[in-house]
């Protein structure tokens, strides 16, 4: 469930036409946006599995971002990384995110690859990580290698627009060949998975796997 403060924010989101970014209102791409399932889905997991720490790759403008920090447990904390915050979206993600002042937001503007191999070195763990950058098959299947690094074990990770067979291709790969499960959700544009344990397998370890379709809540 939504706090007031979250409700009233995203209330404005969805309806306003236009958007304030770092210097002044910024019109909307309405498909540039998780729908109002997906996100009350995010919001809903990231609540029931208690999380505390959260990481975003891909900020944009924000809708995400909100639904997850709030349902953050008391004193969360969420990390977005976005190369092109300040430009290609004009800061809008990052202030719409500063307006939720109960949970503390943390805008890295740099690459996935970069942040990621950087939190590995440190030691990092977050405890909910949704993947929304670029969109290329290489891209996500790097940025999903990377962040599993630095997801606690019964963390969720969640991959967004399956829609894309460069999505459900990763997804494929994952559920064939790593230690993570579907969690049930009500969304047919994302795939929720829980990390089972950490990467121990052989050096030469590989399973096939087939792109599955898109069905709803997720993949078959």
């Amino acid at each position: 469930m939504l706090s007031s403060e979250a409700e009233a924010i995203l209330d404005e989101m969805y309806t306003a036409p236009k958007l304030q970014g770092q210097d002044g209102p910024v019109e909307i791409d309405p498909i540039t946006r998780v729908d109002k399932t997906a996100g009350s889905e995010l919001n809903r997991l990231v609540r029931e599995s208690g999380a505390k720490k959260s990481l975003e790759i891909g900020l944009a403008y924000g809708f995400s971002t909100i639904w997850i920090m709030d349902a953050l447990a008391e004193g969360g904390s969420h990390i977005a990384l976005d190369p092109f915050q300040s430009g290609m979206w004009h800061g809008v993600g990052a202030t719409q995110a500063r307006r939720l002042t109960a949970k503390r937001f943390e805008l890295l503007e740099d690459y996935s690859i970069h942040v990621l191999s950087d939190f590995i070195r440190a030691g990092e763990r977050f405890d909910f990580i949704f993947i929304d950058g670029n969109h290329r098959f290489d891209d996500v299947l790097v940025d999903f290698y990377l962040a599993d690094q630095v997801l606690e074990v019964g963390g969720l990770m969640v991959l967004d627009d399956t829609w894309m067979a460069s999505i459900r291709t990763v997804a494929s790969f994952v559920l064939a060949n790593r230690a993570y499960r579907p969690v049930p959700q009500r969304s047919n544009r994302m795939l929720a998975l829980e990390k089972l344990k950490d990467d121990d397998r052989s050096w030469r370890h590989f399973r096939p796997f087939a792109v599955a379709r898109q069905q709803t809540g997720g993949l078959d």
